[in-house]
């Protein structure tokens, strides 16, 4: 298709995560029994992931949690190198990699909120760096943890001291991936303790804008209730990367917060075009930012990626371009 510009396209691998796509059934959190099942290997998986985004004409992808992570790409193809031979031969690359604080060895999720496990946490984001930069990537994005409940007991207060300690993990990760060549970028959850725009004006203060940079969600920031194009634009200097998603509307603020809610949060997600979010707007910041770089789509499981993913690409050429150009 005709690109605008110098944007390049991209999806998330969740994109792949629904369990019908593989041949199973059920939402986004079955697709852990599908993979243990036995149905499938991770070579398999791999192969169809990057012959689906061939099909649906993109540039590149965007890895993240398992099944579609780091260390399944590693023993699928051998080798970092070998992966990137693999998207090669598809004309594809990977743009980007998104760290998951989930500790492999240790069987547990790591928290950013927490000093005991900022050592941890940048040990894997340069195990995980050093993997990215051997397939050609040069940018890798985080999120910080969930928020809780309104009503929980006790409460979390997502306030300048909590800021401080993640940022102070955030600055030490940011400065361990560059060393390898990997730049360092923030991006916002819906639910999370970087979820709107005053948590994206606070964390944007406390890290340094050489080691940590932002990855801006039009979906995850509207669903928090706050507008994408003006974070953007406010915090412009420090754009890496751009996640595209559109969203039905804001979510309650009673919504309650726990291990589902990553589940639970996509019926306020919705595929670019189809929601509320300002498209020629985000392009026309784009365009006068000179943008330059990765639109990375996530379609949250869904159950034909290609039709989807081809669809969004046809409204960014026939709606979106000329804004751009």
């Amino acid at each position: 298709m005709a690109r605008p510009g110098s944007i390049r396209f991209a999806t998330d691998l969740v994109t792949y995560y629904s369990p019908t796509f593989w041949g199973g059934s059920g939402g986004l959190d079955e697709i852990r029994d599908l993979i243990s099942s036995g149905r499938w290997d991770a070579r398999g998986f791999w192969e169809r992931v990057l012959d689906a985004s061939h099909d649906a004409d993109l540039d590149g992808i965007e890895i993240t949690f398992a099944p579609g992570d780091w260390h399944s790409a590693k023993a699928a193809y051998g080798s970092a190198e070998g992966f990137a031979s693999a998207l090669q031969d598809r004309g594809l690359e990977l743009c980007s990699g998104f760290f998951s604080a989930f500790d492999p060895d240790s069987g547990r999720s790591l928290s950013f909120a927490n000093p005991d496990d900022h050592d941890r946490i940048i040990g894997m984001a340069e195990e995980y760096a050093s993997f990215l930069r051997g397939c050609g990537s040069e940018i890798m994005v985080t999120a910080l943890p969930l928020r809780r409940s309104r009503d929980a007991d006790p409460p979390l207060f997502v306030d300048l001291r909590l800021a401080e300690t993640m940022a102070g993990a955030l600055n030490r990760m940011g400065y361990a991936t560059l060393k390898l060549g990997v730049k360092l970028a923030l991006h916002p959850e819906a639910f999370s303790t970087f979820r709107n725009g005053r948590d994206a004006d606070l964390l944007m203060a406390l890290t340094d804008p050489t080691y940590v940079h932002l990855c801006p969600d039009t979906a995850q920031f509207t669903v928090a209730g706050s507008d994408p194009v003006e974070i953007a634009s406010r915090h412009r200097d420090r754009l890496l990367i751009t996640h595209w998603k559109d969203a039905v509307g804001r979510a309650p603020e009673d919504v309650p917060i726990d291990e589902t809610i990553y589940a639970r949060q996509v019926q306020w997600f919705a595929p670019v075009g189809e929601g509320v979010v300002d498209w020629p707007r985000w392009m026309r910041l784009l365009r006068d930012l000179r943008y330059e770089g990765w639109a990375v789509f996530e379609l949250d499981a869904a159950t034909d990626p290609v039709s989807e993913l081809r669809q969004i690409l046809a409204y960014v050429r026939h709606a979106l371009s000329h804004i751009y150009e």
